[in-house]
């Protein structure tokens, strides 16, 4: 039976934190053709709910006791809610959004309620996502109008990232839409040293909405479900739809039984919907926002320097990659094919002076173009460079650490236009003592372990006391290496390739010995991945496992999680793995 309303309203503003929760799992192994894209049991690092200040009163949303109806239907449309005060779809995107909605409200539903009267309570957060849209949402109502697909998806980007392109999960989910790794590979999405499609506005929108409609038919026509499989992978809620199935042949949506924070995903977005569909009812004053685009994709017509096109723009570059946080390095990739998003009203002009503009202006920090030599290994090279040997492996498109004498290396530089590259500074002797590894001293040293290697040919993981090393000097703080898994990978090829040990390999990414990778994943090889901030309860765990799991004491998680000796757990439960930041 649902709590009623008085008590509703104080556990609603205790658990403010949930507001904005993004989303990142692991494509199911049970579903590989269609992998599960994000859920929402991990934060995005946008979510800062939990000190949203309450500028609505509580009871600005008029609860009910009765929330829990059989009947489907949204009580403001069944109210007759008054559509005269929105203004003209014409002239107001939010008007036309409004316009296309095509889902059931569910305004009976004691979930919806509930985050109705949390987003209602606590705006500032909401009108924050709101802000953070205006550059793109033309762009992804146009998309999801020529598709003929409900407008609420529009709403989707709030409960996924508060509208933040550049917001990443610490599972490893990025941007409007949270793609994981494998999913984004599975949609199309392109990965490289130089861009990543998930924070591309336009191409992960289109991913995104291609994800939603097949799913959409997966499920037959249901919008929830396809909604809840988007969240938690099809896999998962197949399996939850056939166990409700198996008592009842006509179990919806309302009645599966998904993990907790999927369970509150789809009411999310429906209590959206509803506030947007009267916000005077909820004490919102929803703003109004031009029915044009506020910003224009412009092809490049070669490898462009963002400062460089910045100036050209007459804006900052902070604002430009703002704008564009696909393109990770200085510059877009070599070669064409790279659009960048850029203020509507500078468009024309700045597709005019790219047409003018010879290539040698559009990059004026020239990459750095090496030739292995007799004795080279990728590691020396990588750490002559100051670079990591994953990122200069990606630069070159390098599946291993194999380089041939004569071969040309593209060493991107990093350092200001005009500035030479950083000059290494001078190499120290280390004596190895009893019980060091190589990672160990790494750290101490503030270098990698592949620097390490490339300034010690021929050392192993196995170190004797006596032994003398080479630490390169190092002018900034080094890249820590990763493998991003291939299909057909394993542990032993990446820990052969990278001369570690499997077992280093599952402890610096706490993997149990039965875990399976998963293509897209990102596996540390250079030293403990971070540590979350929090880990949802599976079945079977304990507080034992779930401790020796990230390598910390079971004393150490009560303690985060305010727990005595003699608690208990559940599935679906979070558990705090780090201290909250005092800043």
């Amino acid at each position: 039976m649902p709590p009623k309303a008085s008590g509703a309203v104080a556990a609603l503003i205790a658990s403010t934190a949930l507001l904005f929760s993004g989303c990142a799992t692991k494509p199911p192994a049970s579903a590989p053709a269609t992998p599960a894209n994000t859920a929402a049991q991990n934060e995005t690092a946008t979510s800062d709910a939990d000190t949203a200040p309450a500028v609505a009163s509580a009871d600005a949303v008029e609860v009910e006791d009765d929330f829990d109806s059989e009947d489907g239907e949204d009580d403001l449309e069944l109210a007759g809610a008054s559509t005269a005060n929105w203004p003209d779809p014409e002239t107001d995107l939010w008007s036309q959004i409004r316009n296309g909605f095509e889902l059931d409200g569910y305004g009976k539903r004691y979930r919806v309620r509930r985050w109705t009267q949390q987003f209602a309570t606590h705006q500032r957060h909401l009108q924050a996502s709101l802000d953070r849209a205006r550059p793109f949402l033309w762009h992804i109502v146009r998309r999801i109008d020529e598709r003929g697909l409900p407008t609420e998806l529009a709403l989707l980007p709030i409960v996924e990232s508060g509208y933040d392109p550049s917001a990443r999960s610490y599972m490893g989910a990025s941007g409007l839409w949270q793609f994981m790794p494998g999913t984004a590979d599975h949609m199309g999405l392109a990965r490289d040293w130089w861009y990543d499609g998930r924070n591309d506005v336009i191409a992960s929108t289109d991913a995104a909405l291609s994800y939603l409609d097949d799913l959409h038919r997966r499920y037959g026509g249901d919008w929830l479900l396809a909604l809840a499989a988007y969240n938690a992978g099809p896999g998962r809620v197949d399996a939850a739809l056939a166990r409700a199935q198996q008592s009842d042949p006509d179990a919806t949506y309302w009645d599966l039984e998904l993990p907790l924070e999927t369970t509150e995903y789809v009411p999310k977005l429906l209590a959206l919907r509803r506030i947007m569909f009267a916000p005077e009812r909820f004490g919102f004053d929803w703003p109004l926002l031009d029915n044009t685009p506020r910003t224009r994709a412009v092809a490049l017509p070669s490898q462009t320097e963002i400062a460089v096109a910045a100036g050209m723009l007459d804006m900052s570059e902070e604002d430009l990659r703002r704008l564009n946080p696909a393109l990770q390095r200085w510059a877009s990739a070599p070669g064409k094919g790279t659009r960048l998003l850029v203020p509507a009203g500078k468009a024309d002009a700045f597709e005019k002076a790219l047409a003018s503009a010879s290539p040698r202006t559009l990059v004026q920090r020239n990459t750095h173009s090496y030739t292995v030599r007799r004795g080279d290994v990728l590691g020396v090279i990588a750490a002559k460079y100051h670079m990591s040997v994953a990122a200069l492996r990606q630069a070159n498109g390098l599946r291993s650490d194999r380089i041939r004498i004569g071969q040309k290396l593209t060493i991107p530089r990093t350092s200001a236009p005009g500035q030479p590259t950083p000059v290494a500074e001078p190499a120290e002797t280390y004596i190895v003592q009893n019980g060091d590894s190589l990672w160990e001293i790494a750290q101490r040293y503030n270098v990698n372990v592949a620097a390490m290697r490339g300034s010690n040919p021929g050392v192993s993981t196995s170190l004797r006391p006596g032994q003398k090393l080479t630490i390169p000097g190092s002018a900034t703080p080094p890249e820590p290496s990763t493998h991003i898994v291939r299909a057909g990978d394993s542990l032993w090829e990446i820990a052969d390739a990278n001369d570690v040990t499997i077992a280093d390999l599952r402890r610096w990414n706490r993997l149990e010995p039965n875990t399976r990778l998963q293509p897209g994943q990102s596996i540390a090889i250079d030293g403990p991945a971070p540590l979350p901030d929090f880990y949802e309860v599976e079945t079977g765990d304990s507080l034992w496992s779930i401790a020796a799991r990230f390598s910390m004491q079971v004393t150490t998680l009560r303690s985060l999680n305010d727990m005595s000796s003699g608690s208990t757990i559940r599935p679906g439960q979070r558990l705090r793995l780090q201290p909250v930041s005092s800043s």
